[in-house]
């Protein structure tokens, strides 16, 4: 869920060079630091310009469809609005990440966001060299120091009706120096439920490992090891307060709305 904090500190980065000249300034502006969008409307509503130069904003609203921030990362639609915004342009533009955004924050930056996800783009990040390093760390995070390392061959999903989820992976493992991987084929399906907004959990997961099925037991076992990741609250540490709304899976999208507050950094 931390997109929702860089989507709205990188929205800011956008805003503050071109001192809130026009709407659509600012929409050519976003279109240039990405690598592709293929429909982008933006609204911020003025308060008079003394307050604009201040760095106070009365809302920011964003629309867009088939947004591609870097390659390969598609989102189907995304749609976002914030509340009363007010922040130190000038300390914004000399650092323009997650720290500095909390810095140059002279309140809590809040917002809500609708996004659409498709299966394909989905599988397409998931390819991506980025996207794939990241989840080869989390498998080696889990695996015992003295166990042949797991190599991430390949990762997929498929959305299923009834909000359920199909993950399939292929893993390799080197049993012994200079020896062919064992491959490892595993396909899990699962349900997805949100517990009070912040925290995902897994309903009636089941799994299969090279054609045969995986105890529920064991199964449970690995999958509260993930429990913690799948908490928003492990953001709070970072000054990032987020809330899933709602959700949706059907056989093409993955939709689902949140809210997000981001706090100043304290003195």
């Amino acid at each position: 869920m931390e997109w929702f904090a860089i989507a709205l500190s990188t929205f800011l980065t956008f805003l503050a060079p071109v001192n809130f000249i026009s709407d659509q300034v600012i929409a050519n502006q976003i279109r240039q630091r990405v690598h592709g969008v293929e429909d982008l409307s933006v609204r911020v509503d003025n308060a008079p310009n003394y307050q604009l130069i201040q760095g106070k904003i009365q809302r920011v609203r964003l629309a867009s469809r088939g947004l591609e921030i870097v390659p390969s990362l598609r989102i189907q639609q995304v749609q976002l609005e914030t509340d009363p915004i007010d922040v130190d342009l000038q300390a914004l533009r000399e650092n323009r990440n997650l720290p500095g955004l909390r810095q140059a924050l002279r309140q809590p930056l809040q917002g809500a966001a609708e996004l659409v996800l498709t299966e394909a783009d989905v599988n397409k990040a998931l390819q991506n060299a980025t996207v794939k390093e990241r989840l080869q760390k989390q498998i080696d995070q889990r695996v015992p120091a003295d166990v042949p390392r797991f190599q991430l061959l390949s990762a997929q999903v498929d959305f299923l009706p009834d909000d359920r989820l199909g993950i399939n992976l292929e893993l390799g493992q080197q049993l012994e120096p200079n020896a062919e991987l064992e491959k490892l084929v595993i396909t899990i399906e699962t349900g997805i439920s949100i517990q009070n907004g912040d925290r995902l959990t897994l309903v009636d997961p089941s799994a299969i490992l090279n054609g045969r099925r995986i105890n529920t037991n064991i199964l449970n076992s690995i999958i509260g090891s993930f429990s913690d990741n799948l908490s928003l609250k492990r953001l709070e540490n970072r000054g990032i307060t987020a809330r899933i709304l709602r959700y949706d899976i059907t056989a093409d999208e993955f939709s689902f709305s949140a809210f997000g507050s981001i706090a100043p950094a304290k003195e």
